[in-house]
């Protein structure tokens, strides 16, 4: 095979998603946001569900709230605790799944796991950085081959998601945008290695209706978190986090763009906000063109994101 050959792109396409129906698909940060929403589509696709996640509360949570649509679609939930920060608990979720499912396919694998915060690059602590990267990276990397090789090894469709950010795209901002930026590469990377046997993508969204910016709840103790037993209670309002939920983009958005792309192989999905339309785009291309032009690094303005964190927006009347 020539050179040429070797590097051309390959299909990264399921145009008849229905292929995937009976398989599992596997979702990391699974209880909550794009996770959730991403299980929730996976089950009306005819797909079983793993939901996978560090907080054991949202796991159940998560299975009582999707289990009537599991029931009707056919396909059986499995609620798992995991920290995708650590090599031993993704191995012991991989074997879980076997024995819950043997032999059958893994249909999607979504590394949507991520935690926001870690501060600036001159502030972070060594500390801080582990986290970060634990979750954010190594997470994504430890699900990737842990389950990639058994996908590979089926002869099925499979397609393997990875959840990135606009910050992972764009002039990178702290910790938390070094880390969605060596996201994207990891996903590129994939890409370039299964060589069209399963369809990769990698999800950037703009601001979203999550927790994200309340992960220092689940930051394990290996990596300064406070111990479980005295963590406080999540009854207190973060201001930041009510303001996301309020301006942010349905997590369903993500899940119904993740599922189009995977139809139509679209790798970079660049998830845009109704209300902010074409920013995510916007921010490439003014990344890009500053490389390409001998630029600067700059982050334009974004409507939505000022609405997000200027304090003086009041909250939609609707909150």
């Amino acid at each position: 095979m020539s050179e040429e050959n070797d590097t051309a792109p390959h299909k990264n396409a399921h145009a008849r998603i229905e292929k995937l129906a009976g398989g599992i698909a596997i979702v990391t940060g699974g209880a909550s946001g794009i996770g959730y929403a991403l299980v929730e589509a996976a089950i009306a696709r005819g797909m079983h569900g793993v939901i996978a996640d560090i907080e054991t509360k949202a796991i159940d949570l998560a299975e009582k709230n999707l289990s009537a649509a599991a029931k009707a679609a056919g396909v059986k939930l499995l609620g798992c605790p995991v920290d995708v920060s650590s090599e031993e608990s993704v191995t012991a979720l991989e074997e879980i799944v076997a024995n819950e499912f043997p032999n059958t396919p893994i249909s999607m694998l979504c590394c949507n796991a991520g935690v926001g915060g870690g501060g600036g690059v001159l502030t972070a602590r060594d500390i801080d950085w582990d986290f970060v990267i634990g979750v954010n990276v190594k997470g994504v990397a430890n699900c990737v081959r842990t389950f990639v090789p058994r996908m590979l090894s089926q002869k099925a469709p499979g397609a393997v998601v990875t959840t990135s950010s606009q910050d992972g795209i764009c002039c990178a901002q702290g910790v938390y945008g070094v880390t969605k930026h060596a996201c994207v590469a990891l996903t590129e990377a994939l890409y370039n290695e299964v060589h069209g046997a399963l369809s990769v993508h990698v999800l950037c969204p703009n601001a979203v209706a999550t927790n994200i910016v309340t992960s220092e709840r689940n930051r394990p103790e290996r990596y300064g978190g406070i111990p479980k037993e005295n963590r406080p209670s999540d009854t207190k309002a973060h201001p930041i986090a009510e303001r996301f939920k309020a301006f942010g983009m349905a997590p369903s958005r993500c899940a119904d763009l993740v599922f189009n792309a995977i139809q139509s192989g679209e790798f970079y999905i660049l998830a845009e906000a109704l209300d902010d339309p074409g920013y995510v785009h916007l921010e490439a291309e003014t990344r890009m063109k500053a490389m390409l032009n001998k630029g600067l690094p700059f982050r334009p303005k974004s409507e939505l994101l000022a609405k997000v964190f200027d304090p003086r927006i009041p909250l939609p009347e609707d909150q």
